[in-house]
């Protein structure tokens, strides 16, 4: 047997052993991404097939969720179909999350995001104006988006977006040492990643290994302390590679990224969502993005922390229905 497969089975057996000590996880129900699993419902646009779906009928008003990440999905925010009655929403992967294809990380940027943003907002909208409702990341990008095309935009829901220019991200928390449960973590992880067959799916270990890492790094920005727990299909290790990853190694790239250029030329109405509970990215983040904006508006969500659709999905659910529902 050649050197290298029996390292791999080595891994692969430690891994197994350690799961079966631990409990954890070992992979094997890690969901195959479009590219390989054909019964994944998609949407072409720009020669690449995203996972999407859409709910409700197409004379409604359009209303497009992203969701947050970056490197996840759109599965912890299915509630919000909830709106279909009233709207045609949309729910898609980003490029590289999810159960999207994978593509290799040089080929994603903040502008290959609007650009995706972009054709989805032309292929929903049919020359009308959207809506367009963002959680964290995804509030981010819908920011960015809204700056570029103010005019394709109608109502904006931004769900504590985490920052918007080098200003706003110098008030969320820094690197430093994780503790030793995280560093725990982090290593039973990385042994984890080796029990996922990875044969014809190059990304599926890493994939999984970000799957289980994000976790470890949430803040419990939440009511009772905890870290929070929300469904996702698989997370997307060139979405993270992409973004985080690069602002972790390059701080001049993180300091360049500005989510908020053009969006004091926007004129429609703005509704900011903070949870009660959220520490880093609740009711005082929020009130600093609010500044670059001229008709902007702020909603504490009662008992909910950073995961506020969640946490309270019926709260969320109502306040968000009021907004959209006002009078233009």
């Amino acid at each position: 047997m050649p050197l290298r497969s029996l390292h791999a089975l080595l891994l692969r057996g430690l891994a197994a052993f350690i799961c079966l000590l631990t409990g954890c996880s070992t992979g094997a129900d890690l969901p195959h991404t479009a590219e390989h699993d054909a019964t994944v419902p998609t949407i072409t646009l720009q020669g690449y097939r995203f996972h999407a779906q859409t709910f409700g009928q197409a004379d409604k008003p359009a209303l497009i969720v992203l969701h947050g990440g970056p490197g996840a999905d759109y599965r912890y925010l299915l509630g919000l179909q909830a709106l279909a009655d009233d709207y045609l929403v949309l729910f898609y992967d980003q490029r590289g999350s999810g159960l999207s294809p994978r593509v290799p990380a040089q080929e994603i940027s903040l502008d290959s995001y609007l650009a995706d943003l972009d054709a989805f907002v032309d292929h929903i909208g049919q020359g009308r104006a959207v809506h367009l409702l963002g959680h964290s990341w995804g509030a981010m990008l819908a920011s960015a988006y809204t700056g570029r095309h103010p005019g394709k935009v109608r109502r904006l829901v931004l769900a504590e977006p985490g920052f918007l220019d080098s200003a706003s991200l110098a008030h969320l928390p820094q690197g430093g040492w994780p503790g030793w449960t995280v560093a725990w973590g982090m290593a039973r992880a990385w042994l984890q990643q080796w029990a996922v067959e990875a044969e014809g799916d190059p990304y599926a270990r890493r994939d999984f290994l970000l799957g289980a890492m994000m976790p470890l790094f949430q803040v419990p920005n939440t009511c009772d302390g905890a870290v929070p727990q929300v469904d996702g299909w698989r997370a997307g290790s060139p979405a993270f590679d992409a973004t985080v990853g690069r602002m972790m190694s390059d701080a001049a790239y993180a300091a360049s990224l500005d989510f908020r250029a053009g969006v004091d030329r926007f004129d429609g109405p703005v509704l900011f969502l903070a949870g009660q509970c959220s520490t880093t990215m609740g009711e005082a983040q929020q009130r600093r993005h609010m500044a670059h904006f001229r008709h902007a508006r702020l909603v504490t969500v009662a008992q909910a922390g950073h995961f506020l659709f969640n946490e309270q999905p019926k709260a969320s659910m109502e306040i968000v229905r009021s907004f959209l529902g006002e009078p233009d």
